[in-house]
């Protein structure tokens, strides 16, 4: 390999203006690739392989209830009832006129049936509490369905100070003054008397789902969906405190994707901005930067449309390796330019020499540096884990072509340019370090085993949390509002589902300690409705006469509002808040009495209308539920759906765990998200296994043909694992959990780590000694190779995508290890293994 590289730089630099001119037009021609056949697959079902018994139960739910899978659901909240209903109507109307967008709209409980039958759908201390309101409310209701006009809430309040009328003086005297005071500042300040008559202490939630028509071709397959609702929510004129919010499926997954390419183009730049320091401080040489620099921009724009030519599309794992190129790209070109950098300084040979002389004592390494590498990404190829598999065959491409790059561009470049200006090599203060572990070796080696042992203990507590939940953006949009339903206790799709001919034993299923409700269809039916109905009677007896009038608002007469207002100043206390909105109405102009008119009544008497339907409403069974929300409930098929509820927060993977097994050993065909997500948390855990266990063997075995010992492979490996082992036992210390993007790193630490001890070890058999090993370019080469791929790990850290920033997390702790036990305790132990004295007696 060596002799082939040797002779391949030999012939570059003999025509190297030519080289680079078909490197500069290769590249044009394949950024034109890159960009124009750029895709990302944001379907997570086509990244893993899932052929098994959970996912056909899936796949049955999901043909049984299409409309209930892959939606977007809309959250309309507030303190207002009337608010948010009149909000939630709004959107749907906007969405149902949108069917070319939104193949399914849905808001269950906006469902004029439910507004009609709300007194059934209380429960019996709501109900009583209704009708004591609706009590005190009666005498204003009779008296506005026989006159309703502005005078009519004057006369009554001015029969309550002289206590001829039974009413809520502070309550109706709050509207008064309130919706006055927003007349006269121009405001509309209408009394939402649906606020009034039901509880309202707490916010209030309508759900709104919506089946979008997604595009997973596109790179943002969801985009135009998310931008058209985005629209939507800016066009509404929002009152009060009413929000709108997007959570489900679609958003969440959209956002991802969002914060995936935010992550990763900010830790591009930041990684960028680290390489150039990290260069500019340990190497100090314009040209070297420079040779770097456009070695890797030529190196992402080949294995950008590499990825595209030979996987067809980035997902938002492999999307990764464009920031860790800039990592692993620079470790070949720092190894050989500083290596070039000591021939010039200290041999003094002709540019073309140098460049042939630093090619055979880095070139065999950096070849098998990038051999070892690929094959620790190759290891996820033959898993069922598409998403790695992906990020696999693209990552051991990147390394080829570095590599190619590497000993072509490079010394193309030198050769046109010039050799860079003579840097002094050594690490004077790792040098002093390792001399001082070699005088202690015997209790390095004694703390070595004793920490190793510790490590090993600390990582096998760590935790895989198969939630996708776990990798995205904690504080994005989509998921606040989920955690807030959740909080709340409301229906989202992170829950169980049981589909079959009868509906599942409720009472067996909520005896389990994890179960909070189980739904049946027959539960959207209320209850307790022959009591309920009963107390109507009584309410319809109290109602007679304003139920059986016809109520509307004609425009009242603003002589007699005057009069009445005027009246009634005279009755009201001194310290009453109305008496000074009616002393400006005095002078008001007859527009702005309409308005109060309106504000005051407009609403009353809508809810006056709702309320003579509400107290005529007879029993309701299944049968009379909306088509719109039994077709959710039983299939075409006659499929019908039970829906279970977990009691304890699923947000952690313990308890999602329990609620998964525990259900499925009562109904073994439970689905939904939760079992998809727990099965494909399973295959993940196997390709994992699997993929270290290829990647260990790979490299072993490619270490050992290449340095020929057993030994010698050993001392390679053993730093590799022992900084495995501290990063695991660091990430269970600080409690971040194992994830379903994270789970690659122990691999990559392996196929990433084993470039630093193939250089050191290779150094340390050619020179035959530490002192010489220390003093050469290597341990430069390695730091500050290490250092610039830390950096691009460290900037991977701070993306808002969770899965992408604890990779960077982990594996920044990983090579940071990695990079201590490589300098400082490699040396050591080749020293004590007595390799270099053996080397050198056979090279006597």
């Amino acid at each position: 390999m060596t002799n082939l590289l040797v002779g391949w730089v030999a012939f570059v630099t003999r025509s190297a203006r030519i080289t680079l001119a078909l490197i500069v037009a290769l590249t044009i021609g394949l950024s034109w690739v890159a960009v124009t056949q750029f895709r990302i697959n944001s379907d997570l079902g086509q990244l893993i392989d899932q052929t098994s018994d959970w996912r056909v139960d899936f796949d049955r739910f999901q043909t049984e209830f299409p409309d209930l899978v892959k939606t977007a659901a809309i959250v309309v909240s507030g303190s207002s009832i009337a608010e948010v209903e009149a909000v939630t109507g709004e959107i749907v109307t906007y969405l149902s006129g949108r069917q070319d967008r939104f193949s399914a709209v849905a808001a269950p409980g906006s469902e004029p049936f439910f507004r009609d039958h709300a007194l059934l759908y209380l429960d019996l201390e709501q109900f009583d509490q209704m009708i004591n309101r609706l009590a005190e409310a009666q005498p204003l209701i009779a008296r506005v369905a026989d006159r309703p006009d502005l005078s009519t809430p004057f006369d009554l309040l001015h029969d309550a100070y002289r206590n001829e009328a039974d009413v809520p003086l502070e309550l109706l005297t709050e509207h008064l003054v309130a919706s006055g005071q927003a007349v006269l500042s121009g405001d509309e300040g209408k009394v939402r008397w649906a606020d009034v008559f039901f509880d309202n202490e707490s916010t209030r939630y309508q759900l709104i789902f919506v089946k979008p028509s997604s595009s997973f071709d596109a790179t943002l397959p969801d985009a135009k969906v998310m931008a058209e609702l985005r629209a939507m929510r800016e066009g509404l004129d929002l009152p009060g405190d009413v929000r709108v919010q997007f959570t489900g499926e679609i958003p969440l997954q959209h956002e991802e994707i969002e914060a995936a390419i935010e992550g990763v183009t900010l830790a591009g730049w930041l990684a960028l901005a680290l390489l150039f320091v990290v260069l500019l401080v340990g190497v100090r040489s314009g040209k070297i930067i420079a040779a770097t620099f456009s070695m890797l921009a030529i190196g992402i724009v080949w294995t950008s449309a590499y990825a595209m030519l030979a996987v067809g599309e980035y997902n938002t794992l492999s999307l990764v390796f464009v920031v860790m190129f800039f990592g692993l790209g620079v470790d070949f070109a720092l190894h050989f330019s500083l290596r070039f950098q000591e021939e010039v300084s200290r041999s003094g040979r002709p540019l073309q020499a140098a460049l042939i002389a630093s090619t055979r004592s880095v070139g065999g390494a950096i070849a098998l540096c990038s051999l070892t590498t690929a094959i620790g990404f190759l290891g996820f190829w033959p898993t069922a884990y598409q998403g790695l598999a992906d990020l696999g065959v693209i990552s051991a491409g990147g390394m080829f072509i570095a590599c190619f790059l590497t000993f072509t561009y490079l010394p193309a470049f030198y050769q046109v340019f010039g050799q860079p200006r003579p840097f002094e090599m050594g690490l004077p203060t790792s040098d002093r370090v390792v001399h001082w572990l070699l005088q202690r070796r015997r209790s390095v080696l004694v703390i070595l085993a004793v920490g190793g042992g510790f490590a090993a203990y600390g990582a096998s507590k760590a935790s895989f949390d198969y939630s996708v939940l776990a990798i995205k953006d904690a504080q994005s949009e989509s998921m606040l509002a989920l955690r807030e339903l959740q909080r709340e206790g409301l229906s989202t799709d992170y829950q169980l589902s049981v589909i079959g001919k009868n509906p599942v034993d409720k009472q067996r299923l909520e005896a389990l300690s994890v179960v909070g409700e189980v739904v049946l269809p027959e539960d959207r039916v209320p209850v307790e409705q022959a009591q309920k109905l009963a107390a109507l009677e009584d309410v319809q007896f109290m109602f007679w006469d304003f139920l059986a009038t016809e109520v509307k608002r004609p425009a009242g007469d603003l002589l007699r509002a005057r009069e009445s207002a005027a009246t009634l100043y005279e009755q009201l206390p001194v310290d009453s808040a109305l008496k000074p909105v009616l002393n400006r109405f005095s002078s008001a102009s007859d527009a702005q009495w309409r308005a109060w008119e309106a504000a005051v009544l407009d609403d009353l008497v809508g809810e006056m209308a709702w309320l003579q339907r509400a107290l005529a409403v007879e029993e309701v069974g299944f049968a009379d539920l909306p088509d719109s929300v039994r077709s959710r409930l039983i299939s075409a098929s006659g499929a019908q759906l039970s829906v279970i509820l977990p009691k304890d927060n699923i947000a952690q993977v313990q308890a999602l765990s329990d609620f998964i097994t525990d259900t499925r050993t009562v109904y073994p065909r439970a689905t939904g998200r939760p079992v998809l997500e727990w099965g494909v948390g399973q295959i993940v855990i196997g390709a994992f296994q699997e993929a270290l266990v290829l990647a260990v063997i790979g490299i072993g075995l490619i270490l050992l043909f290449a340095l020929r010992q057993l030994r010698t492979a050993l001392l390679v490996l053993g730093p590799l694992a022992l900084a495995a082992l501290c990063a695991f036992a660091v990430i269970v210390a600080i409690e971040i959990p194992l994830n379903m993007a994270n789970i690659l790193v122990l691999p990559l630490i392996f196929g990433l780590g084993v470039d630093n001890g193939i250089h050191v070890v290779e150094r340390y058999l050619g020179e035959g000694d530490v002192d010489h090993l220390m003093h050469s370019s290597t341990p430069r080469a390695v730091v500050l190779s290490t250092m610039t791929t830390i950096g691009a790990f460290a900037a991977l850290s701070i993306s808002p995508h969770m899965g992408t920033a604890s990779i960077g997390i982990l594996l920044t702790v990983a090579i940071s290890f990695l990079l201590v036990f490589t300098v400082f305790l490699l040396p050591v132990l080749l020293e004590v293994s007595g390799l270099g004295k053996r080397s050198a007696a056979v090279g006597e």
